[in-house]
Parts: C-alpha cells; sequence; structure tokens
C-alpha cells in the first residue's frame, strides 16, 4: 500500500507535466522556426509583413518608435527586399525599398525635411553629400507643399530602380521622383547608418525579435 501510493503521482503532477512538454515542444518549435520575425504592431500602428513596390513584394524588416524627450513623435518600418541584421547589406540590396512613417503626434512637414537632411550630411563625406545637394534641395521643395501632419497620417519614402526615390503622403505621390539610388541610401543611412539618429531606433529597424516565450508561464 505504501509502495502503492509513494509511486502515484501528486494530483497535480500530471498538469504539470503536460504544461512543461507543451511549453517545451513550443521552444523547440521556435528554435527550429526562421529566426527571423517583425513586429507589427508599434504603438497603436500596424504594419504589414509584406508591401509591394511597383509590383515587387517587400517584407517587413523591422520597425520602431522615434521619441522626443519622452514624447512618442512617429513610427517608422522599413522593407525590404529580403530581411537582415547587416545596415550594409541592405544598402548593397538591388530593387527596391521603403520607408514608411506614421505620425504619432502634430508635426511640420519641414522638421522631418531638416532631419533628414542633417542626417544625411552627418553620415556622407564631404564629397558625397556635395553630390547629393541637389536632390537633397529638391527633397526640400517637395516638403515644403506638404501640409502640416495630424495623428495618424503616414509619410512614405521609397526607391524604385530605373524611377528614383519617390515621396507619398498618405499614400498620394508628392512631388516628381529624385533620381538616383545614392539618394535613397543617402536617406535611408540616417536611420540605419553609422551615426543615426537614435541607436535604439537603428537596432529595431534591423533586428526586431518576436516577444519572449516567458509570458506562456503566467497563468
Amino acid at each position: 500500500m505504501n509502495t502503492l501510493t509513494a509511486r502515484m503521482p501528486h494530483p497535480g503532477a500530471q498538469h504539470t507535466t503536460t504544461r512543461w512538454g507543451w511549453l517545451l515542444g513550443l521552444a523547440l518549435t521556435a528554435l527550429c522556426a526562421p529566426t527571423w520575425a517583425s513586429n507589427t504592431e508599434i504603438a497603436g500602428v500596424h504594419y504589414e509583413p509584406q508591401t509591394k513596390v511597383e509590383g515587387n513584394t517587400l517584407v517587413l524588416n523591422g520597425s520602431g518608435i522615434s521619441y522626443k524627450a519622452l514624447q512618442k513623435v512617429y513610427t517608422v518600418g522599413l522593407y525590404t527586399d529580403k530581411k537582415s541584421t547587416s545596415g550594409d547589406a541592405i544598402l548593397a540590396m538591388p530593387g527596391s525599398k521603403q520607408l514608411r512613417f506614421v505620425m504619432l503626434v502634430p508635426m511640420r512637414v519641414d522638421e522631418l525635411g531638416k532631419l533628414i537632411a542633417r542626417g544625411i550630411e552627418t553620415n556622407s563625406s564631404r564629397d558625397q553629400f556635395m553630390r547629393l545637394i541637389p536632390a537633397t534641395i529638391e527633397m526640400g521643395r517637395i516638403f515644403s507643399k506638404m501640409k502640416r501632419m495630424s495623428p495618424g497620417d503616414t509619410i512614405t519614402i521609397e526607391y524604385v530602380p530605373r524611377r528614383g526615390t519617390i515621396f507619398f503622403v498618405n499614400g498620394s505621390p508628392a512631388g516628381m521622383p529624385v533620381a538616383g539610388p545614392e539618394f535613397f541610401n543617402a536617406v535611408l543611412k540616417v536611420w540605419i547608418g553609422p551615426k543615426p539618429t537614435t541607436q535604439d531606433l537603428k537596432e529595431a529597424l534591423l533586428d526586431f525579435k518576436p516577444a519572449p516565450l516567458l509570458n506562456a508561464l503566467e497563468d
């Protein structure tokens, strides 16, 4: 009797074993699955896992939030031909790319334009920046014609081979394309270059990971 009782599992042991077995299986599945996953929901903004640019399918490489002091200013998502944790690899990729911004607070568009212009200069050599001045001036003209942005408004900057860099406001084209692949990469460096706006935002755009499995341990 005592021997049999000693061998019988505690009433809750089977439930615990089953639960841990499920968690182990979930963890193993996550380890065997591709290591890349992008957070598509950020600050109440949804970024689709994929988007189309001129018929080409791009994937969400990562998304993040820009802060000013403690205030959330905008979210940004980076779409590329294939996912990468390397800024240099993304800059070297041929084909279309896209940056999509969603405003979280009212913002003058020229503020974003000035941020981009400063970032281009910071991440370029003197010779590179001199070559980019005409395109940067053209970008300034495009932004000067845009209205003040409100929360929820979007600005999309995308590169299309053989056409150049195209700006969109709430899905509508703004101005003519700015020719040349060098300019879009200069814009992209503002966020993923050697001297980005913030390191945290750069890391978010290059390496967004799923939520940890530890949440599954909560009752």
